[in-house]
Parts: structure tokens; C-alpha cells; sequence
């Protein structure tokens, strides 16, 4: 964790673990909710854009023309999506949630945070004894009653549920927009807002691939071929610096 902590510069005041009994639970084969709107569903042209980011995503190489394709085709999901995450981040009450690195870089394309209620934690997920462990830095709302959760990609869904678990009051409302998710990641959001007993809708522009044994969204029919690769990686050469994020405290 400390490896983590001093990659990223930062420390996790919060750890949330998902154990593997748990996961596999979560990521079970079931039907998808009907919570989920699903733009590709609709739209076949999601898919095209899709098809662009994983292009992008298995080069060997990638320029900075690359980086700018796959970034505009993630904003073009976004604006295909049925429901628009800037209308439901103005609603009053609303908090925003953007995790680093792609959920806040997208959250600012599209003009989603808010200025008093926009928070843009660090979730870092870390392999333990074939589970998760999450790690969520000191930056992050509680006790929501009203989130709105705005990042790249879903593929376990582990970051996510951390972010739910540690900022909602049961019977809380949460709207997660998402450009692409695995089926695993979907149904595990679902099964979890469940547990706790909020309400959840997820806006997601394609469903599609499969978790390999890191965790990692990939073809099932070629799992050395990535969906999306590292999204913040991908984006944040072409995007504008690391904001400040204030001086760091010592541990207690």
C-alpha cells in the first residue's frame, strides 16, 4: 500500500476489501437490471467509437494524435449517452463524484463538477489474497443523499462500490455515467447498491468483454486484447496538468 500511497502521492484514509467469496458473488452471471441504460442498446454508433478506443488501446506505440482520438471518442460516448451527466449533476442536493485520473479529466470536459460539491478522490484498487483492497484518499464527501458519479471505464466495479459504500446514507440516489462497463462490473454495482440498500441507475454507453485474472477488461475470445487499456494513462498527456491538490497531512 505504501508503494501505491507514494505513487500517487497521497495517502488512503479509507480502505474498503472485497474478499474473493464476495467478488465471485458479485460478478456471478445474472441478468442486467433494469437500472442500466445502455446506449449501444440504441445507438450503434457507440460502438464505433468504442471500436476506436480499443484500437487505440492495443497499439504498440501510442502518439499523441492516438491519445486525442481515444480521449474525443470517450467525450462522444458520453454525449450519445440517453441521459446527460451535466443535467443530472445540476440537480439541487447533488454531490459529484470524479475519481482520478479519467473520472475527473472527463468530468471536466464536460463541465460536470461543481465548484462547492465536486470532489475528485484517489481510488486506487491493490490485489490481496485473490481479492481487492481499495484505498480511497482523505478527499472524498459522506453521508450523500443525492451522488452523481462520473468516470471512464467499470471493470470490477471494486472502486466504484468503495465509493458508494463510504458516502451514502441508505435510501441515497446515485446515477453513475460510465463510457463502457463488463457485464461482471455492471451486475456487481447493481448487487451491491443493493446491500446498501440505495437506489442505483447507471448510464453506460456499451456492455461488452470480460474480467482476465487481474481484473482487467478484456476480449474474451482474445484475453491478451485489452477494451480500453489504462484509461488515465491513455488521456492525461493530452490534457491539461495534475491540479493542486493542497499539502499533504502526516499520518496520526
Amino acid at each position: 500500500m505504501d508503494d501505491f500511497e507514494k505513487q500517487h502521492d497521497t495517502y488512503f484514509s479509507h480502505l474498503v476489501h472485497f474478499d474473493p467469496q464476495l467478488l465471485e458473488s458479485l460478478h456471478a452471471p445474472g441478468a442486467l437490471s433494469d437500472s442500466m441504460r445502455i446506449a449501444s442498446t440504441n445507438d450503434p454508433v457507440v460502438i464505433e467509437r468504442m471500436s476506436t478506443v480499443t484500437a487505440v488501446a492495443n497499439l504498440p506505440e501510442q502518439h499523441e494524435a492516438d491519445r486525442s482520438r481515444y480521449l474525443q471518442a470517450l467525450l462522444d460516448i458520453y454525449g450519445m449517452l440517453p441521459v446527460q451527466a451535466q443535467h443530472s449533476a445540476s440537480v439541487a442536493g447533488t454531490t459529484v463524484i470524479a475519481p482520478e485520473r479519467e473520472g475527473r479529466i472527463l468530468a471536466e470536459r464536460l463541465d460536470v463538477l461543481p465548484q462547492k460539491r465536486g470532489w475528485t478522490p484517489h481510488a486506487k484498487r491493490m490485489p490481496v489474497a485473490g481479492g481487492l483492497l481499495v484505498g480511497v484518499d482523505e478527499w472524498l464527501p459522506s453521508q450523500a443523499d443525492r451522488l452523481v458519479i462520473v468516470d471512464g471505464v467499470v471493470a470490477s466495479g471494486v472502486t466504484l462500490m468503495a465509493m458508494l459504500q463510504l458516502t451514502l446514507r441508505p435510501g441515497a440516489d446515485v446515477e453513475i455515467f460510465t463510457c463502457h462497463s463488463t457485464r461482471q462490473g455492471a451486475l456487481a454495482l447493481a448487487r451491491y447498491a443493493e446491500q446498501l440498500k440505495v437506489s442505483l441507475t447507471l448510464h453506460v454507453g456499451h456492455v461488452s468483454g470480460a474480467l482476465n485474472g487481474k481484473f482487467y477488461a478484456v476480449e474474451p475470445d482474445a484475453p491478451d486484447q485489452v477494451l480500453l487499456g489504462d484509461v488515465g494513462d491513455t488521456i492525461s498527456p493530452v490534457t491539461p496538468a495534475f491540479p493542486p491538490r493542497g499539502q499533504r497531512r502526516d499520518r496520526a
